[in-house]
Order: C-alpha cells, then structure tokens, then sequence
C-alpha cells in the first residue's frame, strides 16, 4: 500500500494563486434554516447572507472573483 501523499498548500502559496483575490459560496445551516456563506480562497469565513444571490453580490462589492466549485 502506497502512504497517503496528499500535498498542502500554504496560505502564502494560495495567495500566489490569485486565493485573495477569488470566493465561493456555500450552503449552511445555521438554526434551521439555510444560509450561504461567502468564504475566501484561502478558506477564510467572510459571513453569511440569507440568500444566494447577496452572497454573490457581496463578494462583487468586496472585489472578490466569485467561482463555482463543483
């Protein structure tokens, strides 16, 4: 068996990548209800929004490069 070789990558090293300049958003629940959270390229947690749509526009507003992640 081959020992796992997963490779990390440092926040110094996604920021070379363009990680502050990108988001995405993601569903969570927070009280039983659905929120989308707007989260950084270098995995930093920006805030939550009740709907998709302002998520997106927040991420605009703040000059982050919305992505999809699939």
């Amino acid at each position: 068996m081959k020992p796992d070789t997963t490779n990390e990558i440092s926040t110094i090293e996604l920021a070379k990548l363009g990680a502050n300049d990108l988001a995405y958003i993601r569903p969570v629940q927070i009280e039983n209800t659905i929120q989308f959270m707007l989260v950084a390229g270098d995995g930093r947690e920006l805030g939550t929004t009740p709907t998709f749509q302002s998520a997106y526009l927040a991420a605009l507003e703040n000059n982050f490069e919305p992505v999809s992640l699939h």
